[in-house]
C-alpha cells in the first residue's frame, strides 16, 4: 500500500470563466502554495480548459452537476463520504474556495498539529473578557449541548466564537470520511434545510461535537492564526497585529483588506487590476 501524501489543496470551481475577485484568489493560491498538489473539484459537464493558465492542477475531480447547482447541493457534497473517499490518499485537504486568499505558506505547519479541523472563527459581535468571558463561554456550551433553538433554527449563541468557517479550512480526511459515513442521520437537516445555520461547516464545527468530542478543533484564539473572516479588525488584534495564514470572504471587507492586498500587488481599489 502506498504511503499517504500529506495534503492537497482542493478548489471548488463551478463555472468556466472566473470574475476578477476569483482570479485574484486563484493566482495567489498558485503563487504562494505552489509546492503542494492542487486539485479542482468541478461538475462533470464543465469545460475547464481556461483554468490551466493559472497553474498546474494535479487533477480535476468530477462530481455530478447537481452538486454545484446551489449552496444547499454543495453542502450535500461536503457532507458526503463519497467526497472524502476521493482524497483518502492524503492526510489532509485544504478547502480553498475562490473567495479565500493566502498570505504566506503555513500549510505544512498546520498539518503538523494534532487538529482535525480548523477554519476562521465566528467571532462574537461584542468582545468580552475576564469573568464575562467565562460566563459567555458557559452559555455557548449550554446552548450548544442542549441545541437551544427558535422555530427549529439554532440560536445565535451557539455560534459565538466557534471555529469555524469551511470556505478556507483544513480537514483531516480519514476522520471526516468516517464521520460522514457514521453520522448520516445527524446530517439530514443539514442536507435538507436551506438556512445558513444548516450549512455544512456548521455540521462539522458544532453538530459533530455537540455531545462529545469527535473532531479536534482549536479555540478561537488559535484559529485566528489560521484565518480571518468576520470582524477582521478584531481578528487582527487577537492575532497580535499579524496576518494569518489566509482569510475568507475578503470581498465583503474590501475596505479593510485593500491596503494589505496592495502589498501583494493586487490593487483591489483600482478596478481590481493586477
Amino acid at each position: 500500500m502506498n504511503a499517504k501524501r500529506e495534503v492537497a489543496i482542493v478548489i471548488p470551481i463551478y463555472k468556466a470563466d472566473l470574475n476578477l475577485l476569483e482570479d485574484i484568489s486563484l493566482k495567489q493560491c498558485f503563487l504562494t502554495l505552489h509546492k503542494y498538489p492542487v486539485v479542482a473539484i468541478a461538475p462533470q459537464s464543465l469545460d475547464l480548459s481556461n483554468i490551466w493558465k493559472y497553474g498546474r492542477f494535479e487533477t480535476i475531480e468530477r462530481f455530478d452537476d447537481s452538486f454545484f447547482e446551489s449552496v444547499q447541493h454543495y453542502n450535500a457534497l461536503m457532507l458526503s463520504p463519497h467526497f472524502y473517499e476521493r482524497f483518502l490518499n492524503y492526510e489532509f485537504i485544504l478547502i480553498h474556495q475562490l473567495d479565500a486568499f493566502v498570505f504566506s505558506d503555513q500549510l505544512a505547519d498546520w498539518c503538523n498539529t494534532d487538529l482535525d479541523y480548523v477554519g476562521a472563527p465566528w467571532l462574537k459581535r461584542i468582545e468580552v473578557n475576564g469573568l464575562n468571558e467565562v460566563t459567555a463561554t458557559f452559555k455557548t456550551w449550554f446552548y450548544t449541548f442542549f441545541n437551544i433553538s427558535k422555530y427549529g433554527v439554532p440560536s445565535d449563541r451557539q455560534f459565538d466564537n466557534v471555529v469555524g468557517n469551511g470556505g478556507f479550512s483544513l480537514r483531516r480526511v480519514e476522520r471526516f470520511y468516517k464521520l460522514a459515513t457514521s453520522c448520516k442521520s445527524k446530517m439530514r437537516p443539514y442536507v435538507e434545510r436551506t438556512e445558513f445555520k444548516f450549512h455544512e461547516d456548521v455540521f462539522w464545527s458544532i453538530e459533530v461535537n455537540r455531545r462529545k468530542t469527535r473532531l479536534r478543533i482549536p479555540d478561537y484564539r488559535t484559529a485566528v492564526q489560521f484565518a480571518f473572516e468576520n470582524y477582521p479588525e478584531r481578528c487582527l488584534q487577537l492575532n497580535d497585529n499579524k496576518l494569518p495564514f489566509g482569510c475568507h470572504a475578503w470581498d465583503l471587507h474590501i475596505e479593510f483588506w485593500k491596503a494589505y492586498f496592495k502589498k501583494f500587488d493586487f490593487y483591489i481599489d483600482q478596478s481590481i487590476v493586477r
